[in-house]
């Protein structure tokens, strides 16, 4: 294991984990494109396994220095990621009710009807979440 100082193995862990977080994105475009509000379209002609493996490289270097540095692993509380998404997407929930969409144009009583009672079921199952 190589000796590198404090800093630069904090500036190393932020630069890596951003790297591994990115590369991991890649990974799931190329993996899957079930998404609701994006659609992939796929413009590589080759095979994606080849891309996959290109990116399987990346995360082994990643993990090569890692070990050879002796860099410690973030370590997340699962539970501290899910309230903090989680009210991240009750803020986003509460500023998509028809009241507040009026600042945006005219909403109709159909659709402000409509896009409540839709957030209201997904802010009750996003609390459920949270409750869990």
């Amino acid at each position: 294991m190589k000796k590198i100082s404090f800093s630069i193995q904090n500036t190393l862990k932020s630069s890596i984990s951003v790297i591994e977080e990115l590369v991991t994105e890649i990974e799931e475009v190329l993996k899957d494109d079930k998404m609701i509000f994006t659609k992939i379209e796929r413009k590589i002609t080759g095979e994606k396994n080849k891309e996959l493996k290109k990116i399987k490289e990346i995360k082994i270097i990643l993990q090569e220095i890692k070990r050879d540095l002796g860099l410690k692993e973030e370590v997340i509380i699962d539970k501290a990621v899910i309230n903090s998404r989680c009210a991240k997407i009750w803020e986003i929930l509460n500023d998509m009710k028809g009241e507040k969409l009026k600042k945006y144009g005219n909403v109709s009583e159909d659709v402000k009807n409509y896009i409540n009672s839709a957030v209201e079921k997904i802010l009750k199952i996003v609390n459920e979440v949270v409750d869990l």
